[in-house]
């Protein structure tokens, strides 16, 4: 009699909802939460990205002197330690920065500009055939006279934005803690006006004209080391005409830096 008792209990206590059928071990449960930490990511959540970037001219026969030296161009590191030197010496000089924090896997935009709104379509000028005119006794004529021509009449128009923009994707790859770029920086300049069309009248002048703008700008992806320089570009910058001047160039530098979320 007494075994059956003991099933009796036991049947009682499972129906009770008292017992579990399985109970799991104290290192199945731990290895369950264990589980839901992303494996190679050092970070309790997504870290975000801190981009730099550095325009830094030079003349052309330094920048070909430093690209020819193999202890400078041995990493980017290297080569960003011997760049400072030569602004240290006056051989160039630092003459734009951008800075723009990015979380991981996300987009950002940055942006130093004015608004600049230009026309970009005309109306032409006209010039009536005839102009019938009343005078106040009732009588009429009538005569033709380019006084009462119309000049030239914006119809549409368009903004360019002069100044600095950078777009930046950043994302940390999970295993070697690198960071995979996609950026655009863009630095746009207003040099002048060119006219088309001269028109002037006793109402004022009215010309036909259409803005030049010099713009540097770059679209790359790349992947680089954490808070390691990487040598992106270098770029053609305008002279005082606001045209290509050959004999300098602006070497661009970008640097990425995890940045944990503390």
């Amino acid at each position: 009699m007494k075994p059956t008792l003991t099933y009796t209990m036991i049947g009682l206590a499972l129906g009770a909802g008292l017992m579990p059928l399985t109970a799991a071990p104290e290192s199945a449960k731990a290895a369950k939460i264990s589980d839901k930490t992303p494996v190679g990511n050092p970070f309790e959540v997504d870290p975000n990205v801190r981009v730099q970037l550095e325009y830094i001219e030079m003349p052309l026969l330094t920048m070909a002197e430093l690209m020819d030296d193999e202890k400078a161009t041995d990493t980017d590191t290297a080569l960003r330690a011997r760049v400072a030197e030569l602004i240290k010496k006056g051989n160039a000089k630092l003459v734009e920065m951008h800075m723009l924090t990015v979380p991981d896997g996300q987009k950002a935009t940055s942006e130093s500009i004015r608004e600049f709104i230009y026309p970009t379509e005309y109306e032409p000028p006209e010039i009536p055939n005839e102009i019938h005119l009343h005078a106040p006794d009732g009588t009429q004529g009538k005569m033709t006279s380019k006084d009462f021509a119309t000049g030239p009449t914006p119809t549409a128009f368009e903004t360019r934005n002069l100044g600095t923009t950078l777009e930046i994707e950043a994302s940390v790859t999970p295993n070697d803690r690198a960071i995979s770029l996609r950026f655009a920086p863009e630095t746009v300049y207003f040099v002048e006006f060119t006219t088309y069309t001269d028109w002037k009248d006793k109402h004022g002048r009215s010309d036909i004209v259409m803005p030049v703008m010099y713009s540097m700008r770059i679209t790359s992806a790349l992947t680089v080391a954490d808070g390691k320089p990487a040598l992106v570009a270098s770029l053609s910058p305008k002279d005082a005409k606001g045209v290509t001047d050959p004999s300098r160039k602006v070497l661009v530098f970008i640097k990425a830096d995890i940045l944990p979320v503390k």
